[in-house]
């Protein structure tokens, strides 16, 4: 069977599936049967073997640990701590507070690696006086995509799958996606600079806002947020520095918020853990289903020779034209399927047409993880954009109407991140 053969028959069950409302590990798996009964000829009873076995490695470890640390943050005070010190230190000038809402989403992406998690922390605290300062549109575009840059900045959930996947250094993987976050950061912060100063109705300032911060104010806000704020750089610093791996940086983030919530800030009462334990335990079963059916699909790809002949298939492409389609097909891919379960499918097949033409697999893994980060945003069926409407309480198609300006400024920041690929691979080659 040639590579048409054997992939459209897979897509038409994975997308009629998904059209008809089915559960997408379902319509994972249920490709992923035809592929193993009708092309390879694998036995059923080894997929369902292979699922478990998929699932038990210890880098995934990781994953349960930095989704109880997200969960802990947005039902703690630290979240809400982090963004009143970044409020306070730019609410002097007009941008300051779009800006403060995006510095806080890349720090809470250095501890948490959780987009939705990060949109329902920081939608709840800022939207009020972000709205009253600059306005609706700008304020529910800025809250919902801003949270794409935990997917980015490390600890990534998204950069430990992609490692997992394709054998790739999650350490390196983690080093990448600093300088990449930070552009984006960056890119945006220029365009709302831009916005809010061409924008005359945004320079009307109430209840304090807009006024310079003192000295003893911003000192004060600093050490109430010393606690979340030095946490990245236990993470981070420890996993660089080679003192822990990143699933041991998971489990030292998930203890060190516990005991600040729970003992120094008692924020959280004990009665309360196991609550969020039951959360944080729900939402990682939900990763590993898709982990395990998706692997699971690789795996009979593999046997079935597609990642041969995608790489065959490429065979005439250069560097320039590949990484294009795959920005487009990523793009697209994004908008309508989960991010984890996109990489688990498309990483293992791509990866070796991407290694032949001398593509680094750190940069690969950047590159998918930035398109994936802007589908979370993209309508019909960006996640991120379903959790902003039930914490703003917004009709889809205004939140929709909102993120279009930022949909364009990421891929903005993808292209020059896909065609400069130093900017990933700079801190990767300086310090391993």
């Amino acid at each position: 069977m040639n590579l048409a053969e054997i992939l459209i028959p897979a897509a038409v069950i994975l997308v009629a599936l998904a059209i008809l409302n089915i559960p997408i590990y379902i319509d994972i798996l249920a490709a992923t049967l035809y592929i193993a009964v009708f092309v390879v000829h694998v036995p059923v009873e080894s997929i369902f073997t292979g699922m478990f076995d998929n699932i038990a490695k210890t880098s995934f470890l990781c994953i349960p640990f930095f989704v109880l640390t997200g969960t802990l943050m947005q039902e703690s005070s630290l979240g809400m701590r982090l963004i009143n010190f970044f409020m306070i230190l730019l609410r002097s000038t007009k941008a300051g507070l779009a800006i403060a809402c995006l510095l806080a989403n890349a720090v809470f992406g250095a501890i948490s690696g959780s987009s939705p998690a990060a949109v329902a922390t920081f939608g709840k605290i800022i939207y009020e006086p972000l709205a009253k300062v600059q306005g609706q549109s700008l304020s529910t575009g800025i809250i919902t995509s801003s949270g794409a840059l935990s997917t980015i900045i490390p600890p990534s959930i998204m950069l430990i799958i992609f490692g997992v996947a394709t054998e790739t250094s999650v350490t390196k993987l983690f080093m990448a996606g600093i300088l990449p976050g930070l552009l984006l950061v960056v890119v945006v912060s220029v365009y709302l600079i831009w916005k809010c100063s061409k924008n005359a109705a945004l320079g009307i300032y109430e209840s304090g806002i807009g006024e310079k911060a003192g000295l003893s104010e911003i000192r004060k806000t600093f050490v109430e947020a010393i606690p979340v704020l030095v946490l990245p750089v236990i993470i981070l610093g420890g996993i660089y520095s080679g003192i822990f791996t990143p699933t041991e940086a998971g489990a030292v983030a998930a203890v060190y918020t516990a005991l600040i919530s729970i003992v120094l800030l008692r924020d959280i009462r004990l009665k309360h853990i196991p609550g969020y334990l039951a959360e944080a335990c729900k939402v990682t079963c939900q990763i590993f289903v898709l982990i395990a059916v998706s692997t699971c699909f690789a795996q009979v790809a593999t046997m079935a020779q597609l990642p041969v002949m995608i790489t065959a298939g490429f065979s005439d492409f250069n560097r320039v034209s590949f990484l294009l389609m795959l920005n487009i097909l990523l793009l697209i891919v994004g908008c309508l399927f989960d991010t984890g379960a996109a990489i688990l499918i498309l990483a293992p097949l791509l990866a070796p047409a991407a290694k032949a033409l001398m593509i680094d697999p750190v940069h690969l893994g950047i590159v998918f993880t930035v398109n994936l980060s802007i589908g979370m945003f993209t309508p019909p069926f960006g996640l991120n954009i379903f959790v902003s409407q039930s914490i703003l309480k917004k009709p889809m198609g205004e939140i929709s109407r909102a993120v279009l300006p930022y949909i364009i400024l990421y891929i903005i920041g993808l292209f020059i991140i896909t065609y400069l690929p130093g900017i990933s691979l700079l801190l990767p080659n300086l310090l391993v």
